[in-house]
């Protein structure tokens, strides 16, 4: 029978999670991705806010709603080529006596990529099912919710407008292109607008599911050998036990509750 048993209910979990999530450190990544035709290199930074606790024994703690909030910084590059049809100026030959045949050399226009700085931010919501994982590592025992699996990621509302910002950002670009400006502008916004919310979300899925489906949220962290009386003079040291096992499981016993228990030796 454990020496040590420490119970919080739903409301306690709640509490206890909304201070382990809120010391996490924002999280950054950076990286590519396409959005349809286009290609993107980004900088990404996240942070979590806690959402409700259901505690489900034997070890699940689901939280339902937590929420990531995310700014992007991307750069949004446009190859005029994907758009624009190849142009060639026309070799012209002649005939010059005693020389012979004579060409002019063949003249392409290599359209250039456009690259706009694009920054935008939302947030996301997702319900996951978190389990119970306890170690002892370098002499200190943790207490740890890891995540079971990936949850579907919930965008929020204003995540369409980034199309919206991307043309914003693009269109004067374009626009100042001498004779062919307004059609490429009209070019490029009639294809953001066939990308639509599947291809934003097409996007930014692959960029914040790792913020989520790795998650790791620290519960407890005590040192294995756990200081009971401090000492009072060198003929009366500290008095210490050892903590030998923790335990971490949700319970029923009325209510759900989560509960920690150790088992400690002299």
């Amino acid at each position: 029978m454990a020496e040590i048993i420490a119970a919080i209910d739903e409301q306690g979990a709640n509490t206890l999670l909304d201070t382990a999530i809120n010391i996490l450190p924002a999280q950054s990544s950076s990286g590519s991705g396409n959005l349809g035709p286009f290609v993107a290199s980004y900088s990404v930074t996240a942070t979590l806010t806690n959402g409700d606790v259901d505690l489900i024994p034997p070890d699940i703690i689901r939280l339902v709603d937590l929420r990531v909030d995310w700014d992007l910084h991307l750069s949004f590059g446009i190859d005029l080529s994907a758009i624009l049809p190849d142009f060639c100026l026309p070799q012209v030959c002649i005939n010059i006596p005693c020389v012979g045949r004579v060409c002019t050399p063949r003249i392409c226009i290599d359209w250039p990529t456009i690259t706009v700085p694009v920054s935008f931010g939302d947030f996301i919501k997702a319900t996951g099912d978190f389990r119970l994982d306890i170690s002892l590592t370098g002499g200190v025992w943790r207490v740890q919710a890891v995540i079971v699996g990936v949850p579907n990621l919930q965008f929020g509302a204003t995540t369409a407008l980034l199309l919206a910002a991307i043309a914003a950002a693009v269109t004067p670009l374009l626009l100042a292109i001498p004779f062919i400006g307004p059609f490429l502008a009209i070019a490029v916004d009639a294809i953001l607008l066939a990308i639509g919310i599947a291809g934003v979300t097409g996007l930014l899925g692959p960029i914040l599911t790792p913020f989520v489906s790795g998650l790791k949220i620290p519960i407890y962290s005590q040192p294995q050998l756990f200081p009971v009386l401090p000492a009072e003079s060198a003929i009366d040291p500290q008095v210490a036990v050892t903590i030998d096992l923790i335990a971490a499981a949700v319970v029923n016993s009325g209510e759900d509750e989560l509960v920690l228990s150790a088992d400690i030796s002299a």
